[in-house]
């Protein structure tokens, strides 16, 4: 696995917990900010989250399933 010097970013969920991840990749699908986070402790872990008014929220089902295909199909900004 390559080295990956990207500075991890503190998150605070919903419960008040800090967690770290580290950015993968950033883009816009229909004019709405999305950020590909992994955890740092557990690469495995990898999150969609949506930018909102008053932060980000964590994309699920549908979303995730249209915003994910069109990434893989290279259909972002």
């Amino acid at each position: 696995m390559p080295a990956d010097d990207s500075e991890p970013i503190t998150l605070i969920d919903e419960t008040g917990l800090e967690r770290r991840f580290r950015l993968h990749d950033a883009f816009d699908v229909q004019e709405i900010h999305y950020y590909l986070v992994e955890a740092v402790d557990d690469p495995t872990q990898v999150l969609l989250l949506r930018e909102t008014g008053g932060g980000l929220e964590t994309v699920d089902g549908d979303e995730f399933k249209r915003v994910m295909t069109a990434l893989e199909e290279d259909e972002v900004e």
